[in-house]
């Protein structure tokens, strides 16, 4: 039976977060199982420097009441692996993913367009694995409008990435749903006197998964569950909700190999990474390559510069911070009340360095260099960035808070056993604490420090097991 992918965005095509990673791991690896599979994507431009083959038919539909039309593209990798780019120059014809004031309006497009197209050409019996509330709709549609002349889904699966962004727009767009009026009520899509396409996604697929154990159970609460939390609780008496942790492509991911880095290392040959630091020390922060710089630890911070991420713990209090022995670099692109605290830090603070920018290429020499990887998240559904950082031999330090705490090693007990740290409270002593505690064994136990990098580089992060559970969700009755 085949599986259909929907998402705004997989890696390599196209990629802005984390859920890129998560679905190009599903289209990459699902095939690699038997499973035929194909993957429906926005048609940005990016997409075009792929071969991609106009299909025979447009698609044709009433827009609200304006007609409009939707172009296929398809990309065929193999007789179990096809990509097709929904294209409207309109909505994907753009520099960037998200971002634009009518991205509410481009993304009811794509579930309206990829349900015609469905409902108009699919033959055989299919599973639906829809990401995020880009591709809620698509849900809804599939459950009140599938004709029941027509081989129907065996089953609708709808993966929150995070709840933190739920699609919501101003009630007047429910026009362009095509849907019956009576869905903009409590019950259904209205959310507080506007439209929350995420709801469509929760209320009409069969199975709800998010991408960690411990990110499932926090939604049912008040303080992880973004105004959803009561609904969330109701459904999942109803249906099941499943936490699968995300892995990495450990084949795209390893620093015996990377060419990002100055030279490769293993888990049982460190040279490498020394040499790393070395060089991204002297790049970075004019440091003399015959200066002992094994004495100081450097700390990197890789990530959206947004609320969630918890850069705010660093910029209340930053005397304490960077008074530590360290070098500090930071990394990212956000919101500018972040990205201008930080570039005023750098000024005030010779050990402290920041690039407001997205580079892929610096971020993993900054992974492959560092030795401790700052994550003080105020909430983390899973996170990919600590698990690149283990598996670069860069320890994580953050709170313990969804796959965070389903990934990361800490035993106070007996650290022989940990990957990383954790603190608990979103509060900037705590993050300030465990820095220090991280710091105290980098300093003054390198036996020990060398059996948590061995312990995070080891652990088995790698898409076998997430898949494995994946599968297992498709197929199970």
């Amino acid at each position: 039976m085949e599986v259909i992918l929907v998402s705004p965005e997989a890696y390599p095509y196209a990629k802005a977060g984390g859920m890129g990673d998560v679905v190009g791991a599903l289209f990459k690896y699902l095939p690699r199982r038997g499973i035929k599979t194909r993957l429906f994507v926005p048609g940005y431009p990016g997409l075009f420097d792929y071969p991609l083959k106009a299909m025979e038919k447009d698609v044709d539909f009433l827009f609200g009441e304006t007609p409009i039309k939707a172009s296929f593209y398809q990309l065929e990798l193999g007789p179990q692996q096809s990509l097709i780019a929904v294209c409207n120059d309109r909505f994907f014809n753009r520099e960037h993913i998200y971002g634009y004031q009518d991205d509410i309006e481009r993304f009811i497009f794509f579930s309206r367009a990829i349900f015609e197209y469905l409902v108009r050409t699919q033959e055989e019996e299919f599973i639906l694995h829809c990401h995020d509330w880009q591709s809620a709709l698509l849900c809804a549609y599939i459950k009140i409008y599938w004709p029941p002349y027509r081989g129907k889904p065996a089953k609708t699966i709808f993966t929150i990435h995070n709840l933190a962004y739920q699609g919501i727009g101003k009630s007047d767009l429910l026009r362009l749903l095509n849907l019956p009026y009576n869905f903009f009520s409590h019950e259904y899509l209205e959310y507080y006197g506007n439209l929350n396409l995420l709801k469509a996604g929760l209320i009409f697929a069969d199975i709800v998964t998010t991408v960690s154990p411990t990110y499932a159970k926090e939604i049912t609460s008040p303080e992880f569950g973004e105004g959803l939390d009561g609904l969330i609780r109701a459904l999942a008496s109803k249906k099941r909700f499943v936490g699968i942790v995300n892995g990495i492509d450990i084949e795209e991911y390893n620093p015996q190999s990377d060419s990002s880095l100055v030279k490769g290392f293993s888990s049982n040959n460190l040279e490498g990474k020394l040499e790393n630091k070395r060089h991204f020390l002297k790049d970075f922060f004019n440091w003399k390559v015959d200066t002992d710089f094994e004495s100081k630890p450097l700390l990197t911070m890789i990530a959206r510069l947004v609320r969630q991420k918890g850069s705010e713990l660093i910029l209340a209090q930053p005397d304490s911070f960077f008074q530590i022995p360290a070098f500090w670099f930071f990394l990212g692109t956000g919101e500018e009340i972040y990205e201008m605290g930080l570039k005023e830090l750098e000024k005030r603070y010779s050990n402290v360095r920041v690039e407001i920018r997205f580079d892929e290429q610096l971020a993993r020499l900054a992974y492959g260099a560092s030795d401790i990887f700052v994550m003080p998240s105020r909430f983390e559904p899973c996170g990919i960035s600590q698990l690149i950082a283990m598996r670069y031999g860069s320890i994580p330090v953050a709170r313990k808070v969804g796959g965070l705490a389903d990934t990361i090693v800490d035993y106070p007990f007996n650290p022989r056993l940990n990957t990383g740290f954790h603190f608990y409270e979103y509060k900037t002593e705590e993050l300030l604490k465990t820095v220090q505690r991280a710091f105290e064994i980098y300093r003054h136990n390198k036996d020990l420090w060398k059996l948590i990098i061995k312990n995070a580089m080891e652990s088995d992060f790698s898409w076998d097991k997430a898949i494995d559970k994946y599968v297992e969700l498709y197929y199970s009755s």
